[in-house]
């Protein structure tokens, strides 16, 4: 029943983070949406979750500039792209959730001793994760309404 719990919102992210690559164009993708599952494979996914997070990033970023023909912006409008965070959608929080994922990681495999900054570590990981979806489910959202170009 435990491993339900977590793995019923794993899988969801993760279909989020599939279904957003698959609105992408082909050109703009840097990975392709059925790599997303092999996040799936124990300690393999502690390296993993940053390229996905990067890979989804990028291609974002490219397919926003292809939209609007534009390599220095990600949207037209300066308020929507200070909005983003910068130039790379999504990066900043995707980064924060995966550093604190791992460092929650490492820090549970020393013990005792350290399990209160593990936990503390593991709470803020969640935190990100869940701001990280948000923004991947807002940005999905923004490819479903936008048209190529």
């Amino acid at each position: 029943m435990l491993l339900l719990l977590f793995l019923v919102p794993a899988i969801l992210f993760l279909l989020t983070q599939q279904n957003t690559l698959k609105l992408i164009q082909p050109l703009n993708r840097t990975m392709r949406p059925g790599q997303i599952w092999l996040q799936l494979i124990p300690v393999f996914n502690l390296y993993y979750q940053f390229v996905v997070v990067a890979g989804i990033s990028d291609s974002l970023q490219r397919e926003f500039n292809s939209y609007f023909n534009d390599s220095d912006s990600i949207l037209p409008d300066a308020t929507v792209t200070e909005a983003t965070g910068g130039k790379r959608p999504t990066y900043s929080a995707g980064l924060a959730y995966c550093w604190l994922f791992v460092g929650s990681t490492v820090l549970n495999w020393f013990g005792t001793s350290v399990s209160i900054v593990a936990g503390l570590a593991a709470l803020a990981a969640m935190v990100c994760w869940i701001v990280y979806w948000v923004q991947l489910a807002g940005y999905k959202k923004k490819l479903k309404t936008m048209a190529p170009a």
